[in-house]
């Protein structure tokens, strides 16, 4: 498939790839199930909005102006000719929501239009399910820690510091070793190269500090230009599905009514909870995705509170099924974690303005010499994958490649 992460695991049938699209079924928030052929048949539309590569190569407004504007254009057409025109916009506001949790931004009027011309996954079309497992197998393959590998596993454990929080990172001029690393705990490393792997989200926040001497301009133009936002998923575990086989899921359509309502109250974080589905060899769990300023505010509510808001909004909406209580739930707290600060990054209006590119983030510091010091990897660094786990994996090979490439005659 050209994917580090399928290619990788495929071989040992470990993964399975599945559609990728919106849900087909959306309900609105009085309980009424769109027809599906109405909710599809307005998907398929909007979704056809990015065939036209030319326009969106040239296109300077934001991701929320062409989506308005296809939009606009596809009801003076009569496109949607038929269908109740109030569900017609609610269709397109999940549509809108869809694209801000699939761009992780807290609003399409963040996204450069121009710059999803930038991401070029093949694989776009499809998702990679790891069946039984969970994502985390990624690191016991490239660990060679699984049966199937037949393989002596690699002991990271025994070269691995951790609990070591890094404060600082000084590049010595002419010296050597070159680098310097400093931690929280007064221990410090020196090092000939040292590879960074944080987020830009911590890049952000930390790199005024992080960096002697400070980092040069096109280094932080990148950082501050580039974006990184939050999207969570919230799972909740029953004791059994109430939901009938086959059923996978729901796209959320509120009417104005409702929504208005709950933005009065204390539940207002529900608005950006986009939907709902149910994954592959997982039948007892239920999944919601929520996105932006009301996902940061998610993180940081009593775990109680997130489940009692989520069975609000299921019972809402699902008044064919008796909604019970759940027997567990997780969360994921990507912008509350300190270690990540956001979810993966996007290319923003900003981005567009400052021109900051991946491929300058990428860019090591080097010394006299021009030897690579202080070196960059991570999603947000990888100018075509970006966002997704096989950019972050690719990178890391990029920069290994480059270490290897100055030694190889010296072995």
């Amino acid at each position: 498939m050209d994917n580090i992460v399928y290619d990788m695991a495929a071989k040992y049938n470990l993964v399975e790839t599945e559609s990728h699209r919106e849900n087909d079924l959306c309900i609105r928030s009085n309980g009424e199930e769109v027809p599906i052929e109405h909710s599809r048949r307005v998907l398929d539309v909007l979704n056809s909005s990015t065939n036209d590569v030319e326009k969106m190569k040239v296109y300077r407004k934001s991701l929320n102006d062409f989506y308005n504007e296809f939009y606009q254009d596809a009801l003076q057409n009569h496109e949607f000719d038929g269908i109740d025109p109030e569900i017609c916009h609610q269709i397109f506001d999940f549509f809108q929501k869809y694209h801000t949790v699939y761009n992780a931004v807290d609003s399409l009027t963040e996204v450069s239009t121009s710059g999803l011309l930038e991401f070029t996954d093949h694989q776009d079309e499809y998702l990679i399910n790891w069946k039984t497992r969970g994502f985390k197998t990624i690191l016991d393959l490239m660990l060679k820690r699984l049966p199937e590998q037949n393989a002596v596993p690699i002991p990271i454990e025994d070269i691995t510091f951790f609990n070591k929080r890094v404060t600082k990172i000084d590049s010595l001029a002419n010296t050597h070793p070159a680098v310097r690393v400093l931690c929280s705990d007064d221990s410090s490393y020196t090092a000939d190269h040292v590879i960074i792997t944080v987020s830009l989200g911590v890049l952000k926040e930390s790199y005024r500090t992080l960096f002697h001497p400070k980092l040069p301009s096109l280094k932080r133009n990148a950082i501050e230009g580039l974006y990184i936002g939050t999207i969570d998923k919230m799972v909740l575990e029953f004791d059994k599905p109430f939901w009938p086989n086959g059923w996978h899921g729901f796209g959320l359509l509120w009417k104005s009514e409702d929504m208005n309502e709950l933005r009065g109250s204390d539940k207002s974080w529900l608005e950006s909870v986009c939907s709902f589905f149910v994954p592959e060899y997982q039948p007892n769990l239920l999944v919601g995705w929520i996105f932006g300023k009301d996902a940061r505010t998610m993180e940081t509510l009593p775990e109680q509170e997130v489940v009692h808001g989520l069975l609000y909004v299921l019972r809402k909406f699902l008044v064919m099924f008796r909604v019970p209580e759940a027997k567990s739930f997780t969360r994921s707290t990507w912008y509350a974690n300190p270690n990540f600060r956001g979810s993966y990054t996007s290319r923003s209006m900003v981005s567009d303005s400052l021109n900051a590119k991946a491929a300058d983030l990428a860019i090591p510091l080097v010394d006299s010499s021009g030897n690579p010091v202080v070196q960059f990897a991570g999603e947000a660094t990888h100018p075509e994958y970006y966002s997704t786990v096989q950019g972050a994996i690719g990178s890391g090979w990029r920069e290994a490649e480059r270490i290897i490439e100055l030694y190889k005659d010296q072995f």
